[in-house]
């Protein structure tokens, strides 16, 4: 792509694609590289904005029909929009020279660019022309609503319903090893607060019985995340400096959610790495001094409220009594042509999910009471040591997450970030009573209250998702939900493995698909065979798609036999894919308690014979699995294929560091006796991109992304890009020094 050069009202900027996959504006002034960067996320991802505009706004069906209606009723009624407004209240209002009156100036040139580039666009992106309609222009409200909206889908609430249905058909011994996690050092977590004799605390029984009370006056029948940050101090480098890795997992969709970025000014604005198109600034990245990446850290940070309503006189009962709810009538404009009007309520501590006789289902997240906070992370690009690095994440109050970091003097580390309520107990992953005092918030977890590691003396930091006692014990409870320690453990496994450590053996380590669970397990397990396996000689390697699949379904079959007596399917299946930890609670029972789930001990060998032969049917009609970008347009089918890249599975489930998975398990999808094989559901989950980053002098950065940064949405120009994501193939680029001249190299 030819270079495009700029003229904002706060200097001059030109925007460039150094590679397929790297967008770079130069600027004479911050705000007119922030200006550039609006004008290049709307001349590569047209689409993708204004169709995340339109979901956060509740407004598809204005372009997408009546099939969309009931995601547009969701949206309006969590009000995103009005807490977008709020934010950029606050913001506006703020002293210019204060982090929030920046943070509003530099949005008003991002915004200014987006809307220049929809005013140079001649040829609208193919999804437009599909749809047959032309993006209006941008506002700085729509910055913040995408902000909001992102901040909002960040989390797990609907694991709540999920939750207060399956413990509330269980006893607590079995609601225990069901729901357990186990921590990176190997003791268990149990999912709810017990008391010294190993009992549930009567609040939390209590908040039990109201969840259930709850879902049964509403009606409701039925109600993940995953990434990998690695920070390695120089006693463990060839450089004598620190090494990071970062890679967040999130839904394969085309276009992917990020775009890699690089952001320079004569004010001195240097940083590079992941760029979520509609706001400014870099997410997941480096500048001169220090390298950081981000990891859902599982907090638990929405809560669903049930209490009694009463619409007529818009009031809800809370635990202060009848409270007013705000009344606002939504009218959604339809693609027909005709509109579809109805009423949203919220109030301070909730919005109106659902109603039914007299009882409603409100959703709670710390949104509704602080919109504000730092939305660019424009500190962040320009932290320079671990006190800067540390300030600039106290104003970030949206989605909660684990930091790690690195920087040229050696520092590496983990901080925890956002807004997290802070309880009297944990129990806020079940369904809570308005009315109830113990199930009230009680503020939010101060930012000095947050785990936090520098500098440990093992030399190195490594987070994905799961529970290390060395940082959350000891502090305030943050969620109940974690994943297991398979990817960590083997993390830590292979640092150790190698003395010295240089960006091949992060490389290696990023891309590793070892499946540590399958190979601690297996010895257990393959004692109860009475003839040989395949498994015999497989070490957890998932590049063996054979074997993987047979080990996958061995689990599967046994999860069933297991909990059949006592779970109906459906929970069973929202158990395998709702709880990260599964596997290893399903081994735990075999080993120790079938007897809570209704089997005599000794019970063992059969089911585990029974649950081979049972996987060896089911694999014998499996194809091979493919990984699948899906677009949002998926109708007709003609173009659902002519939108959806895919590639052959290659090896890696949800419990190995590259971490793809499918949204649900093997036994969701169909197998007939016949031999016909089956073709597996897709992989839609995974890294979405990866970067490693030498804090040497050397400087070297490493990328790779699975879409390109221009959102081209045929299958057949996302080809060469997942070709080269295959092949674990990165670009490559040379950071300058904080006093050097700037050695940018291409590949």
């Amino acid at each position: 792509m030819k270079v495009i050069r700029l003229q904002s009202p706060w200097g001059s900027v030109s925007v460039a694609l150094d590679n397929p996959q790297l967008m770079t504006v130069e600027g004479s002034s911050d705000k007119a590289v922030f200006f550039g960067q609006g004008y290049g996320a709307v001349r590569f991802r047209l689409w993708q904005l204004d169709l995340s505009r339109r979901v956060g706004a509740g407004e598809l069906s204005q372009i997408m029909g009546t099939g969309a209606l009931r995601t547009d009723v969701f949206q309006r009624r969590l009000g995103l929009k009005a807490l977008a407004e709020r934010a950029e209240a606050s913001d506006a209002s703020a002293d210019p020279s204060s982090w929030q009156g920046q943070q509003y100036q530099h949005i008003q040139a991002y915004v200014a660019g987006m809307n220049q580039a929809l005013s140079d666009q001649r040829l609208l992106p193919a999804e437009c022309l599909m749809l047959k309609y032309r993006p209006r222009p941008f506002s700085i409200t729509d910055a913040y609503l995408l902000a909001q909206l992102k901040y909002f889908i960040n989390s797990a609430w609907q694991y709540e319903l999920f939750h207060t249905r399956l413990a509330g058909r269980l006893t607590p011994e079995q609601h225990q090893q069901l729901l357990t996690t186990v921590s990176q050092e190997g003791n268990p977590i149990p999912p709810l607060p017990l008391d010294a004799n190993g009992q549930r605390f009567v609040d939390v029984e209590e908040a039990l019985r109201d969840g259930l009370l709850g879902m049964k006056h509403l009606g409701l029948a039925s109600p993940d995340t995953g990434s990998n940050v690695i920070a390695i101090g120089g006693q463990h480098t060839e450089s004598g400096l620190p090494l990071l890795a970062a890679d967040p997992h999130m839904g394969h969709v085309n276009p992917g959610f990020n775009m890699m970025c690089k952001l320079v000014s004569d004010e001195g604005l240097y940083a590079v790495g992941s760029h979520f198109p509609g706001a400014p600034g870099i997410i997941v990245g480096r500048n001169r001094h220090a390298a950081w990446g981000m990891v859902g850290i599982m907090a638990d940070n929405q809560d669903l409220f049930w209490g009694k309503i009463d619409l007529a006189e818009q009031r809800v009962e809370t635990v202060d009594g009848w409270v007013a709810l705000q009344k606002e009538d939504q009218q959604i404009a339809c693609k027909s042509g005709k509109s579809h009007e109805f009423t949203s309520y919220g109030f301070s501590h909730g919005r109106l999910l659902s109603e039914k006789d007299g009882y409603g289902l409100f959703l709670r997240w710390p949104a509704l009471e602080n919109p504000q906070g730092d939305i660019t992370l424009y500190s962040l690009a320009k932290c320079h040591n671990w006190q800067t690095f540390r300030a600039s994440l106290t104003h970030v109050h949206n989605s909660p997450m684990m930091v790690g970091y690195a920087d040229i003097h050696g520092d590496i580390g983990l901080q925890a970030m956002g807004y997290i309520p802070k309880r009297k107990r944990e129990i806020g992953s079940l369904i809570l009573n308005l009315a109830n005092p113990h199930h009230q918030w009680q503020g939010f977890v101060p930012f000095d209250e947050l785990p936090v590691k520098h500098n440990p003396p093992e030399g190195y930091v490594a987070y994905a998702n799961q529970y290390s006692e060395s940082l959350f014990s000891h502090k305030c409870a943050l969620s109940n939900r974690w994943h297991p320690p398979s990817r960590a453990l083997r993390i830590s496994e292979l640092i150790e493995k190698t003395s010295r450590h240089n960006l091949e053996s992060m490389q290696a380590i990023q891309d590793d698909k070892l499946d540590i669970f399958a190979r601690q397990s297996l010895p257990f397990l393959l004692s109860y065979l009475t003839e040989p396996s395949i498994l015999s000689e497989w070490d957890g390697d998932t590049r063996n798609i054979k074997a993987s699949q047979l080990f996958d379904l061995w689990i599967q079959h046994l999860t069933t036999k297991v909990l059949c007596k006592v779970l109906k399917r459906g929970s069973r299946m929202l158990y395998v894919d709702f709880w990260p930890g599964c596997r290893w609670n399903i081994l735990t029972i075999l080993q120790h308690h079938l007897e809570d789930w209704q089997y005599q001990q000794d019970s063992v060998r059969q089911l585990v014979q029974d649950a081979y032969i049972a996987a060896m049917d089911g694999c014998s009609n499996l194809a091979l699995p493919v990984v699948e970008f899906q677009h949002s347009i998926k109708r007709p089918e003609w173009v659902r294929k002519l939108l959806t890249g895919s590639y052959p599975y290659q090896g890696g489930n949800r419990e190995t560091i590259h971490a793809t998975r499918q949204n649900t398990d093997f036994l969701t999808q169909t197998q007939t006796g016949d031999s016909t094989p089956v073709r597996s559901k897709p992989y839609t989950f995974g890294p979405g991109f990866k970067i490693l980053c030498d804090l040497s002098e050397n400087g070297e950065m490493r990328y790779m992304m699975n879409t390109p940064a221009k959102g081209n949405p045929f299958s057949w120009q996302l080809k060469p890009t997942l070709q080269r994501w295959q092949a674990g193939l990165r670009w490559s680029m040379t950071t300058p020094s904080p006093n050097g001249e700037n050695k940018n190299g291409r590949d």
